[in-house]
């Protein structure tokens, strides 16, 4: 055991992770950088602060997507709400980025792809090809037709955009497109206008 004190958001991000999946090991490397081991699995986490000092943002680099999986994402989306009363004040502003995304942008990527999945079977999600704390850019395909999607998680509203080749056949351009739209609208319903 190693005598380093971590900083109270990083340990208090750590301990939320601790608490759901019990035989994980911990090791803090610096007061701002610790390595969680779940078998030959690692989640990554450092603090950060802004240029003030006092507002901190946890990144974790979670490869496996462990915390997805874990369902922890609603007790890291609102800290201070899920410290039940701790007197932690550092929590107050501090947010976490996961793999590149904050946590409301994950829920809601993840909430589009199951949109797009109700209105068609045609719908095949590709890969994720750019990720900047809200906003994924991916690769998509309609049937055997490619196109681009990229979500965009702004304060008060959603954007979702379609982006295709010149090649693409104006009929299946303008469904896509649709859909687009009625995936945008709820996306927007369920984690904008339903807070």
């Amino acid at each position: 055991m190693n005598n380093i004190t971590p900083y109270p958001v990083l340990e208090y991000v750590v301990n939320v992770i601790k608490n759901t999946i019990s035989d994980i090991k911990t090791e803090y490397t610096a007061a701002d950088a610790a390595t969680l081991k779940d078998g030959n699995d690692t989640i990554d986490l450092v603090q950060r602060f802004d240029e003030t000092g006092k507002t901190s943002t946890i990144f974790i680099k979670d490869p496996k997507d462990i915390i997805f999986s874990e369902d922890l994402f609603p007790e890291l989306k609102n800290l201070q709400q899920s410290a039940k009363g701790k007197a932690i004040p550092e929590l107050k502003d501090a947010t976490v980025i996961i793999n590149d995304l904050n946590i409301e942008t994950h829920l809601i990527f993840q909430g589009v792809k199951d949109f797009f999945d109700e209105l068609s079977s045609s719908y095949e999600f590709g890969k994720t090809v750019e990720k900047e704390a809200n906003i994924t850019k991916n690769t998509y395909k309609f049937g055997s037709h490619f196109f681009g999607l990229t979500v965009i998680n702004e304060k008060d509203t959603i954007i979702v955009k379609t982006g295709f080749q010149a090649s693409t056949d104006a009929a299946i351009k303008k469904i896509i497109e649709n859909d687009a739209l009625k995936v945008q609208n709820a996306a927007i319903k369920m984690f904008k206008t339903g807070k």
